[in-house]
């Protein structure tokens, strides 16, 4: 019988102060990386700070509440919709082709994964399906009781490939060459027009909620953003300080996670966690190259579009390091719905396959 154990402590809300102390170290790590130069910094040092200090001293922060983590959606979404061009809407016409190459990959990268789970760890089939899964963390978190899965394993897997997306892969990808975050510098839009939209995506956000679209408030955010900047009605982008407070948000939110993560558990599991996290890495940049040379697209783009993260974070990241970050997330919102409404199946196919 599989028990919950406190890998999922970050599932219940903790006090207000000690979510406030999670952003103060985020802070300080974001903006100490952001000082240093580094590619996507404000994010990437917020997740090293606040994961490094959960794991160190898990009682003194906590993961981010809804209303924190509502705060960093919406930040973040009108700082993604600021980024829309009339070159973003032209690339709209490769989606379909690079979607479908990218539904392809997620069912390789999954395959791939459990069956490394399977060979080499000797874990169970739910076990190794629902750990293989790629960005979908919440989706799996929902489901994972109606199966026989080891729930710590799967928590670790999915956490550990986070971490290792959103920390790693900026550095990655700058000495890759792939960096280009000044290839368009633009005015800060108006503090009075950030905040009107900020207020009509709050409200858009809590309608769409209402109908439980996941990622209701920062699709909402991301929308109002790009229809206002799409039409032309603003031609900036976040102002600089609203843009690197929502990284730092997201950044704590991820990091945070690790409050209470069972480091002993992953040490013991840490060759099949790691296999099987560098297989669908492998897998992503595969795809991302031929898509990228079939397109005509940066290779930069289409590897954070494949890479098996989750939807916001990949989203931010893309914005950071200057690529299109509505192309990138329409990818991960798209494998968030396939994978909403292929999971029921593949559950059901794959856990009563025998053998």
């Amino acid at each position: 019988m599989t028990t919950v154990t406190k890998s999922k402590v970050f599932l219940v809300e903790q006090p207000l102060h000690k979510q406030l102390a999670t952003i103060g170290v985020g802070a300080l790590g974001g903006l100490l990386f952001y000082w240093l130069g580094i590619p996507a910094g404000a994010m990437s040092g917020s997740i090293a700070a606040t994961a490094l200090v959960s794991s160190l001293f898990p009682l003194s922060i906590a993961p981010l509440g809804k209303k924190l983590r509502l705060v960093a959606m919406l930040t973040s979404g009108v700082s993604i919709g600021a980024a829309v061009t009339p070159q973003t809407m032209q690339n709209v016409a490769t989606y379909p082709a690079s979607v479908t190459a990218m539904m392809i990959c997620v069912v390789i990268m999954t395959a791939l994964s459990m069956f490394i789970c399977m060979r080499f760890a000797k874990w169970d089939r739910a076990t190794a399906l629902l750990a293989s899964v790629p960005g979908a963390l919440a989706y799996i978190l929902s489901v994972i009781s109606t199966t026989s899965a080891n729930t710590p394993r799967v928590v670790s897997v999915q956490m550990i490939r986070v971490l290792f997306l959103m920390a790693i892969v900026p550095v990655l990808v700058a000495e890759s060459g792939m960096h280009i975050s000044n290839a368009q510098i633009r005015p800060d839009d108006s503090w009075s027009f950030f905040l009107i939209e900020c207020g009509i995506s709050i409200v858009a956000g809590f309608l769409l909620g209402k109908l439980r679209i996941a990622g209701a408030m920062l699709l909402a955010a991301m929308t109002v953003s790009a229809i206002a900047h799409g039409f032309d009605l603003a031609h900036g982008r976040t102002p600089m300080a609203a843009l690197i407070a929502g990284q730092i948000l997201i950044g704590a939110w991820s990091g945070s996670r690790f409050a209470g993560f069972d480091w002993a558990l992953f040490f013991r599991q840490s060759p099949a966690m790691v296999g099987s996290i560098s297989a669908t890495v492998v897998v992503a940049a595969g795809f991302a190259g031929l898509v990228s040379w079939g397109l005509g697209l940066p290779f930069g783009a289409t590897f954070l579009a494949f890479s098996p993260g989750g939807f916001e974070a990949m989203a931010v990241l893309a914005l950071a390091l200057g690529f299109d970050p509505f192309y990138v997330a329409a990818h991960h919102l798209a494998r968030f719905f396939l994978l909403t409404f292929g999971m029921p199946l593949i559950l059901r196919l794959v856990l009563t396959k025998k053998g």
